[in-house]
């Protein structure tokens, strides 16, 4: 939550300076100093994450860690919560002071469209674009399950409700002729869904996140897996619909134990996106520890090597908010 100094507050330390200055005589200075340090208290920010079993999580975590060692009078702390969705109603609400989501769903937010429809997210601003979430939809290779179309009547979890997993899975499953209808959706965070299709309580587990996920990891060491495809010329067709939700990418041989070809999949650029309430030097404070920080960030999550100058802005959607468009325009990113 914000913290950010009122109006009040400063009108009293303008008068206790001013007191300061009249009645202390030599001493003033040192007064004076004092004041000034009572006046420039910490900002303390919220980091909008997902679940603890994704990659908004761990990344948020690593990028408050790093701003809160930057000493910049700034104490960030990262929440779990539902996704993307959930983060931009925060941002509306003003309890969260940046989120991750994705960029479709920002534009959404902004716009008040689909679930924002009559209720837009006017004070979102964009801040960074990071790495792609992509569908990876986990299935035990003796499942018999293949394709996205093997999934009609199965037990499938497909996140939580408030993010953006429950929309993707929506949208390509539409691809294949079915529907959220045909399938036993359930709505569950990565780490307990992959423990149910450990104990084959489940079917399937859809994990949109960046690659590697520490849940596929985890369930690929114990288990056999594939990773459902999703062919390119799929990708291209949902394109024409949800132009933000659909890009071409593969998760590379090798990534998850026992899955020694590449997966061909969909998915959609994550951004870093801020309340407008949020002043300049906070946001451009942030932007530029990120950058700095990079390698402490990658330490935490290999995510955290999307932090490009050149991509920073690909696919931001909604305005950008002043303090990152400072830190860009100092690199000779815009003009």
């Amino acid at each position: 939550m914000k913290k950010f100094l009122k109006a009040s507050v400063l009108v009293s330390v303008m008068v206790l300076l001013a007191f300061t200055v009249v009645g202390c005589g030599g001493q003033d200075a040192e007064k004076e100093s004092g004041a000034k340090e009572q006046a420039s208290e910490p900002v303390d920010i919220s980091i909008a994450t997902g679940g603890t079993s994704g990659t908004y999580y761990p990344l948020g975590s690593a990028v408050a860690t790093v701003v809160n060692e930057a000493k910049l009078d700034i104490n960030a702390t990262a929440e779990s919560t539902g996704g993307s969705v959930e983060n931009a109603r925060l941002i509306l609400q003003n309890a969260a002071d940046f989120g991750f989501i994705e960029s479709g769903i920002a534009k959404w937010a902004y716009n008040g469209e689909e679930m924002f429809e009559g209720n837009p997210v006017e004070n979102i601003r964009g801040v960074i674009a990071l790495y792609p979430n992509t569908m990876q939809t986990v299935v035990k290779v003796n499942s018999g399950i293949e394709s996205y179309a093997d999934l009609k009547g199965k037990r499938v979890a497909i996140g939580v409700q408030g993010g953006s997993t429950p929309l993707n899975m929506e949208f390509t499953l539409d691809q294949y002729g079915i529907s959220l209808d045909d399938i036993k959706p359930e709505y569950l965070g990565y780490g307990e869904a992959m423990q149910l299709l450990k104990d084959n309580q489940l079917d399937a587990v859809l994990v949109d996140s960046g690659a590697p996920s520490s849940s596929i990891i985890d369930i690929s060491t114990q288990h056999e897996v594939r990773i459902l495809p999703i062919e390119a010329d799929v990708v291209s067709k949902m394109k024409e619909s949800y132009p933000f939700f659909a890009d071409s990418y593969v998760i590379p041989a090798g990534t998850y134990k026992g899955i020694d070809q590449d997966i061909p999949t969909t998915g959609s650029k994550v951004m870093i996106a801020v309340s407008a309430d949020v002043p300049d030097e906070v946001v451009y404070n942030v932007v530029k520890t990120m950058f700095e920080s990079k390698e402490k960030i990658v330490n935490v999550h290999e995510a955290g090597k999307s932090i490009q100058l050149e991509t920073a802005l690909d696919t931001i959607a909604i305005p950008l908010h002043p303090g990152a468009e400072k830190y860009y325009k100092e690199q000779g990113l815009i003009e």
